[in-house]
């Protein structure tokens, strides 16, 4: 046989053998099984375009919308529901950060490999009809998703997904499972003031006009040394400027509607460039205490830790 056609012969041997092992790689079930795995629940961009996030778990709702471009939690009165016709409602401030990381998730093709289509199986995999419900919503007509959550699935790395009105369900990961279900406060941006720096501090004053016996006090930045109002320096500069910085980076634990409410301490704080910070603390209740900050238009519910750590008498500082 002339060499040449050895060569072209071996040539088309090697080809046809390299076809075969391209066709078994991909119809290989297994690597079927991982490109059908990589899925996406919304495309990119949809965080721009959304303007409505709804939580529903059984008959408690969890609902976000946008103003001014910021998130916020719509907190309703005891006993009403988010939206619900004119029952009267407030925005509360979320944390941006958990809204970015969930629409990350939403928007990542990622591993969510599909489990099975049958009905039968939605109600056991907790995908029923009284699944937690994740809604988003962008502008009028239907949502840009609508999402049941169902259960973990056996790896205890997953949870059970499946699109509201489809029968084809996936698992995927848990931490989708975490925001529809954690605690409404977990979405809850709960610090007293905006960020504040320590420098601005110029005064600060403690009144208790609902504690009797309790002595009002107040204490004056002069340069670099503090001193009470009326006279006497600070002798504990660190213990006071450690105090300073808990007021200015306090945090409740969750919010209130607002109802009646008779401070029983206060503490205010001028700051150098003429503003003032007002917080305003109420009775202590089962171990929590109701807080108004100026400007808010809620209540803040604080942790009696919180409090005992804020309100300080004179001795503390000397």
């Amino acid at each position: 046989m002339p060499y040449k056609k050895k060569i072209l012969l071996l040539g088309s041997a090697a080809v046809a053998l390299a076809l075969v092992y391209g066709f078994t790689l991909f119809f290989d079930p297994a690597r079927i099984n991982t490109r059908n795995a990589y899925f996406t629940w919304l495309p990119a961009g949809a965080r721009d375009a959304a303007d409505r996030i709804e939580i529903f778990r059984g008959e408690e709702k969890l609902e976000l919308v946008v103003q001014n471009g910021q998130w916020a939690a719509l907190l309703a009165p005891p006993g009403g529901i988010p939206g619900a016709g004119d029952s009267p409602v407030l925005e509360v401030p979320v944390k941006q950060g958990r809204v970015d990381d969930l629409f990350r998730i939403l928007e990542t093709r990622g591993a969510f490999p599909r489990r099975g289509s049958s009905p039968e199986n939605h109600a056991d995999l907790g995908l029923g009809d009284d699944a937690t419900r994740l809604v988003i919503r962008g502008g009028a007509g239907l949502p840009l998703l609508d999402l049941l959550v169902g259960k973990d699935d056996t790896s205890g790395k997953g949870v059970f997904l499946r699109r509201n009105g489809e029968n084809v369900f996936r698992s995927g990961d848990r931490l989708i499972g975490s925001y529809v279900n954690g605690q409404r406060s977990s979405w809850y941006d709960l610090r007293l003031f905006e960020e504040t720096s320590l420098d601005l501090v110029q005064k600060i004053r403690i009144s208790f006009p609902g504690a009797g016996g309790a002595e009002n006090f107040g204490i004056v930045r002069s340069g670099e040394t503090w001193n009470f109002e009326g006279g006497g320096p600070i002798l504990d500069r660190d213990n006071l400027e450690i105090w300073i910085r808990g007021i200015l980076e306090a945090q409740g634990e969750d919010f209130r509607f607002p109802g009646n409410f008779s401070p029983i301490a206060r503490i205010n704080l001028e700051l150098g460039n003429g503003s003032v910070l007002l917080l305003q603390i109420g009775e202590t209740e089962e171990d929590k205490s109701p807080a108004l900050v100026s400007g808010k238009p809620y209540l803040f519910v604080l942790p009696q830790w919180t409090v005992s750590r804020l309100l300080r008498d004179q001795s503390y500082f000397r």
